[in-house]
């Protein structure tokens, strides 16, 4: 069986998920704007971008092949309807130290946090009621061509840069209706930053979804 960790800075905190389940999902677009030096925050979360060497190559509609040096292709979703729960994969010190977290909640049945977060999400009218992911993230490189998944708003909200990958991230992904629906992301050609405009990350999703101390055990660093 699984075990996830969520690294918390106060135990208050702890105990609120431990005891009530209380779980505070932020927004894809409260990660691109947080500013952190990126240990949390990451302003390509929720975007597949795709730059292979030596430049993007495309087919013009008259079937003329150009290749674009230093450009990508970009898949964005809606980052401000999609909501994330971020756990571990591992339990350390050096996560604790990263975070600046000297608490760490250890829930030892994954699964059985999923099926009490899909409970908690079917009350709620303005969420997609039907879908709700879980997964380890997916840490891609920019030259690994995309296939059909720029397309599904539900994958590219679990792709990050490998820059992220000491992180061991698991996420618990919700939208509001309609995010996931297929082709909603917005598409861009980009070149040098692309685009930094900031989008309102707006209050986080918070749901309550039990007791969770049969489960859950608290850890201290």
């Amino acid at each position: 069986m699984v075990s996830l960790y969520k690294y918390v800075p106060e135990e208050r905190f702890a105990q609120a998920l431990i005891e009530k389940g209380q779980l505070y999902l932020q927004s894809l677009a409260h990660f691109r704007n947080y500013e952190d030096a990126q240990v949390r925050g990451d302003p390509d979360d929720g975007k597949l971008r795709y730059q292979p060497e030596p430049g993007l190559t495309l087919t013009k509609s008259d079937g003329e092949v150009v290749t674009l040096p230093g450009y990508r292709f970009s898949a964005s979703v809606r980052a401000e309807d999609i909501f994330v729960y971020c756990l571990s994969l591992e339990r350390s010190d050096t996560l604790a130290e990263k975070f600046q977290s000297p608490f760490c909640v250890e829930i030892k049945d994954a699964d059985a946090l999923f099926a009490k977060t899909k409970g908690s999400v079917r009350l709620r009218s303005r969420l997609d009621r039907r879908n709700v992911y879980r997964g380890p993230v997916d840490y891609r490189d920019l030259t690994s061509a995309p296939g059909g998944d720029w397309a599904l708003p539900e994958k590219v909200a679990f792709i990050k840069p490998p820059a992220w990958s000491w992180q061991i991230e698991y996420r618990m992904v919700v939208g509001r209706k309609g995010a996931f629906a297929v082709e909603n992301v917005g598409l861009a050609l980009e070149n040098g930053l692309g685009d930094l405009t900031a989008v309102p990350a707006g209050d986080p999703l918070i749901l309550a979804v039990g007791d969770l101390s049969r489960i859950a055990q608290l850890h201290r660093f």
